[in-house]
């Protein structure tokens, strides 16, 4: 027995030895090979395709619109976009082919039809048809009533008009005493009174009032504005927007007389204004684009303040007249008959003066279908002259030029109105407003000032002129319609 242990044993080891032996002595090569490691597809089997990365999409500043971003991976052509709404059969699934750009970064804006929660999906694929695991992501697009209600931080119209309304308390405070009657004064303070009534900012209101008696019915008040000039007798409209809250006699009397004296013809009047005040116009006429805002604003604001119909009746008749005057075939308008150019602010005072006018003159109006077609009709040439940042240029329609403020805010103002009283459509107007609005925030300065302002600007002939015409920091005629737009915004209008 033990004999055939022994001899077992003896085999086993030879075979072992022997084993050895056929292997050869070289060293065992390692797996480098990691477990997840896909094998290479056997013939007839779809190749691996490596999935997106990165995918994500975000709410844009547009009513049901979303921005969809992610990386391509290396060897794949093209990405399958899908988008689901929540609850919806998937064969109603929008499908978007985006072939591969040069940087690997895909993007692109989807519009839905609806508000909503998505289920976004991407599937890269090669140029043989393979196709990846899916990526998916969650989202839900700006609602259309949230376009001019929603802002991101900062950016709100409490925080920004409560800025700038102190910014203004400020130049007021530190300006030369004289130059507080000028238009720009006018229609900036107007915008802040506006506004601080708006948010209810009493403390804003009582200390824009209180620089205002200080300016005007002290001891050492400067001459006032002679009522001679729609540029001049847009000066009452302030004192009557006070007189509106405080109902102190003072302020009426001092409004009226301006409001009144721009259709009461002057002693030795030219033959020009001779004919057009016995045509029942304003005696001050002169087919500026400028005037449809001096003149309506303090007749809108004398029938509001009196409840007299002929001031805002006469102030509609006025506005009919300019558009048969001088709006051109698109909607926009010369600076003036001998000044033909688009002129960014001369068509903000145009388009600010129909929406406020509109905004307040009675449905019967004769005058109203007219004067509200007008708006329209400009307001929808506007939007295809819109810059992609949402801004307007100096010239409407020369995009070599540079981008202003004023007039865009007079702009984004027109059709802020416009979609809060339903004369426009909310998702197009909107959005084109929410836009411009962001845009302009960027062009405040660390000091509340607005840049990139205009200067005042007489009409010319030359296109060079337009041009040339300086580019100014904290001027009024940019910060009172950004003002305006913070008021619109925060209104119920």
């Amino acid at each position: 027995m033990r004999k055939n242990l022994v001899k077992a044993f003896t085999l086993f080891l030879t075979a072992a030895l022997l084993s050895v032996a056929c292997k050869g002595t070289d060293a065992p090569v390692p797996d480098t090979k990691k477990p997840d490691d896909k094998e290479e597809p056997k013939e007839g089997e779809p190749a691996f395709v490596t999935p997106i990365s990165d995918l994500k999409a975000e709410k844009t500043e547009k009513a049901n619109e979303l921005h969809i971003t992610w990386t391509f991976p290396a060897k794949v052509d093209r990405t399958e976009i899908t988008c689901l709404q929540e609850g919806d059969n998937e064969s109603n699934a929008i499908k978007t082919n985006i072939m591969r750009p040069s940087d690997d970064k895909g993007s692109f804006r989807l519009h839905v039809l609806q508000h909503g929660t998505y289920t976004i999906s991407a599937v890269a694929i090669d140029d043989k048809g393979n196709r990846s695991e899916k990526a998916t992501t969650i989202a839900i697009p700006t609602h259309e009533n949230d376009v001019l209600l929603v802002f991101p931080e900062g950016s709100d119209p409490v925080t920004v008009g409560t800025r700038l309304g102190q910014r203004f308390i400020q130049t007021v405070s530190s300006s030369p005493h004289n130059t507080r009657v000028n238009y720009p004064y006018v229609c900036t303070y107007l915008g802040a009174f506006w506004f601080a009534q708006a948010v209810n900012n009493d403390q804003m209101y009582n200390d824009l009032r209180t620089r205002y008696d200080n300016s005007f019915f002290s001891a050492n008040a400067p001459t006032l504005p002679t009522p001679d000039h729609v540029d001049n007798n847009i000066f009452g409209s302030v004192p009557l927007e006070i007189y509106k809250k405080v109902k102190d006699s003072k302020y009426l009397n001092l409004g009226m007389d301006y409001a009144d004296k721009q259709w009461e013809l002057p002693a030795n009047p030219t033959p020009t204004q001779q004919n057009y005040h016995n045509q029942g116009y304003s005696w001050q006429t002169r087919i500026w684009i400028d005037d449809m805002f001096m003149i309506t604003a303090i007749q809108a604001q004398a029938y509001q303040t009196t409840g007299d119909r002929k001031y805002i009746d006469r102030a509609a008749k006025e506005m009919a007249m300019y558009l048969d005057e001088i709006q051109r075939p698109n909607g926009l308008f010369y600076h003036a008959p001998d000044a033909p150019f688009y002129w960014g602010r001369g068509n903000g005072w145009m388009a600010v003066g129909i929406a406020e006018l509109l905004r307040i003159l009675p449905e019967d109006n004769p005058d109203r279908p007219k004067i509200e077609n007008a708006y329209k009709l400009m307001m929808s040439t506007l939007l295809q002259y819109q810059a992609e940042d949402g801004m307007w240029r100096q010239l409407i329609d020369k995009s070599e030029l540079w981008k202003e403020t004023s007039g865009t805010a007079m702009f984004t103002y027109a059709m802020i109105v416009g979609v809060k009283k339903g004369w426009l459509d909310k998702v197009t107007y909107g959005t084109a407003a929410r836009k411009a609005w962001l845009s302009l925030l960027t062009y405040i300065n660390n000091d509340d000032n607005i840049t990139d302002v205009c200067e005042g600007t007489n009409k010319n002939s030359s296109y060079q002129f337009y041009v040339d015409r300086k580019r100014n920091v904290g001027d009024l005629h940019g910060q009172a319609p950004m003002l305006w737009c913070a008021y619109a915004l925060a209104a119920d209008l």
